[in-house]
């Protein structure tokens, strides 16, 4: 019924077009399936002497020499290891329990132990590839990629479960676990793993090959893997196919780009991504990656004017797909820089803001909040490591850029051990890093084109952030949520008040509106409204329909104030909902004061009008009397008070914190009630006395 209301609401001028457009997409489908099942996909073995331009080696020393040049590309040298396992003087014991933790994961790897979006995986007696262990659904290995349902309507399985595993990033750690130990049980899991991947995961076929972001993201960590572990497999067979399957990755990537006229997102953005990096590490010894990687730089160099504002926030309204998008701009940069292929001053201008951006919303462990989505992904990860922490991000961009305003001061001392530095720069690249002096992070930080503002103490333990500004892809909100007004509040590096996160996407449609609803959010809640609405059967869509405004920053020796107007809210025009927000930050005292002034019409009087503060995982609260709440970590220890006006009621509710991708931590949020004027409300949020 939706597709012929369609039809009929088109002009006739296009209703032919439209037709034609389908069926010849229709064609092409039902073409492309009859090609790839008699084997047209697939990169066969007598082909791979002619891909190198040498016709007279063999199968075998063809894909050698692919698979060679994957080391010689990375530049990865014998030194790195000597550091990393502190048999160089200057570095003696600095990368330690790095090391120590390499290894236990790669020991997991070994036996076959994951960690896969929150679910531990014991896959000893054989990887499944294909399954969501989840919601114990398993996908068809033989489905044509472009019939594979990503998702339902109703929900009840989750495609990111194979996904995940299937971007083969576990396979760089077996392989730096290797070169590191010389221990053949490394080596030997990294070809096991990698030979049954590719034999039950024929190109083109099955949910592995369903998104071509994830292609890209596989064929990068899958290089990566082989260029770091150096040696060319023993088994022919695996040599072999392994080329092939590199190759036919570049291809499928190129011919199957998400890209669209309307729009394009950190999808696309991987796409090239992986595209460049393969192409990066598989020239010349494969003379197509060539065109691969200078299309891959060209679409790099547009993507980052594109995706990311002036003022270094990444367009998607999140901070954990920031992470996401610097990883793919920076990564692909790095490697095209050690192959002699320049990036252009803009691009690098670009990667500076981005990374100034990342300083500004970590704390001094590198821990972030968490605004808008957060799937937990990665584009390359070789050092295991909290997913909740950008710190090895802030190391990288520093180290690349050369730059001193991205490597800030460690309150108290310390040393900045991030292996990311090593295994991607060299040693070069960390006594580059190393050479830099350390800096202050400001007090005030604004990224307005994004919407995000920060206030910090002096020592970078205190922090808080205010979300006022657009939904983000071009007025398409895919990641963005219904957060405007919203703030996070840290005390000591710890957090206090925090963003819900994102536990879940397609398998549990009401469950992922929740996290992305205005109730779950540190702000101002009318009725059941939504601040902007959701699109009935679409959970990627937050259309704007509010306007904001910021109106002002202000600064003392003590003091930093921040202040926004959100116009407007849901259905209701900006002449009927005005409210604003003002916060001030007394660093010497140690508080931030929420003040909320709103311009409601009386239509709208009779609405219920709620302040929510969800809280952070493992905080309780202790009413001490009318206006005056505190708040206990796990010990029963004060570490924040709140005060509030005298009449007004709260009620602490149980709620859930999502860290991570599919993960879900019991909170509590404070929801609080105006006796009956609904005009005006303050808070102080102010870390305890002891």
């Amino acid at each position: 019924m939706g597709v012929f209301r369609k039809i009929t609401e088109m002009p006739p001028d296009q209703i032919a077009s439209k037709a034609l457009r389908w069926g010849a997409s229709k064609v092409g489908q039902v073409t492309d399936e009859w090609w790839a099942r008699s084997g047209g996909m697939e990169v066969k073995a007598s082909e791979l002497p002619g891909y190198v331009t040498d016709d007279t080696l063999t199968p075998q020393d063809a894909a050698e020499k692919i698979i060679r040049c994957l080391s010689y590309r990375a530049g990865i040298h014998n030194t790195v290891f000597d550091i990393f396992n502190n048999q160089f003087g200057p570095y003696e014991g600095r990368f330690s329990p790095e090391s120590n933790r390499l290894f236990e994961e790669a020991d997991r790897l070994c036996d076959k132990q994951f960690t896969i979006l929150g679910e531990e995986l014991d896959f000893s007696s054989g990887i499944q590839w294909h399954r969501d262990p989840r919601n114990d659904h398993d996908f068809n290995a033989g489905e044509f990629h472009t019939k594979v349902r990503h998702s339902v309507p109703e929900g009840g399985y989750d495609i990111k479960y194979p996904w995940e595993l299937s971007r083969l990033q576990h396979l760089p750690k077996l392989a730096l676990a290797y070169r590191l130990s010389g221990d053949k049980k490394y080596l030997k899991a990294l070809h096991n793993q990698t030979s049954d991947w590719l034999n039950r995961n024929p190109v083109g076929f099955g949910p592995n090959w369903a998104c071509t972001m994830d292609v890209a993201i596989r064929a990068a960590n899958l290089a990566l893997a082989y260029a770091y572990a150096r040696d060319v497999p023993t088994d022919p067979e695996l040599t072999v196919n392994l080329a092939r399957s590199l190759i036919a990755h570049g291809r499928f990537i190129a011919c199957n780009l998400e890209w669209s006229e309307e729009l394009t997102s950190n999808h696309y953005l991987a796409d090239i991504a992986g595209l460049a990096v393969l192409g990066c590490l598989m020239t010349p010894a494969l003379e197509e990656a060539d065109s691969w990687l200078e299309f891959a730089r060209d679409e790099l160099v547009s993507e980052i004017k594109k995706q990311v504002y002036d003022d270094g926030w990444d367009f998607e309204a999140s901070t954990a797909y920031h992470r996401l998008t610097l990883e793919c701009f920076l990564v692909p940069a790095i490697f095209m820089q050690q192959n002699g292929i320049r990036m252009g001053s803009d691009y690098m201008s670009r990667l500076v803001s981005m990374a100034i951006f990342v300083r500004d919303i970590t704390l001094p462990d590198g821990s972030f909040p968490l605004i808008g989505d957060n799937d937990s992904g990665l584009f390359v990860s070789l050092h295991p490591r909290p997913n909740g922490n950008l710190k090895y991000l802030m190391a990288l961009s520093a180290a690349l850029l050369g730059d001193p305003a991205l490597k800030p001061e460690i309150p108290g001392g310390g040393t900045w051990s991030d292996p990311e530095v090593l295994w991607l720069l060299g040693e070069n690249g960390l006594r580059r890093f190393d050479g830099l002096p350390s800096t202050h992070r400001p007090k005030i930080s604004s990224f307005p084109d994004g919407g995000l503002w920060c206030l910090r103490s002096s020592d970078c333990r205190d922090l808080c952030t205010f979300r006022l500004g657009k939904v983000g892809q071009n007025g398409n909100g895919g990641h963005a949520h219904n957060d405007q007004l919203s703030v996070t509040i840290w005390f000591g590096g710890n957090p206090i008040v925090v963003d819900p996160g994102s536990a879940v996407y397609t398998s549990d449609p009401q469950k992922r509106n929740l996290y992305r609803s205005t109730s779950s959010h540190s702000t101002i809640s009318i009725g059941s409204v939504e601040q902007n609405s959701f699109v009935d059967g679409n959970l990627f869509t937050l259309p704007q329909q509010i306007e904001t405004k910021f109106t002002g920053t202000g600064e003392t020796e003590d003091e930093s104030r921040l202040e926004g107007v959100l116009l407007g809210y849901g259905h209701w025009s900006k002449d009927e909902v005005k409210i604003t927000r003002r916060i001030v930050h007394d660093r010497e005292r140690r508080y931030f004061e929420i003040e909320d002034h709103l311009a409601i019409s009386k239509d709208i009087e009779d609405e219920e009008i709620l302040w929510r503060f969800p809280l952070a995982p493992g905080l309780s609260v202790d009413a001490k009397g009318a206006g005056f709440i505190k708040l206990n970590d796990t010990d029963g220890v004060s570490v924040a008070e709140v005060l509030y006006q005298a009449g007004w009621t709260f009620e602490a509710k149980d709620t859930k914190f999502s860290p991570s991708y599919g993960v879900e931590l019991s909170n509590v949020t404070l929801e609080f009630r105006p006796p009956g004027d609904k005009s005006r409300a303050k808070f102080i949020f102010r870390a305890a006395s002891h």
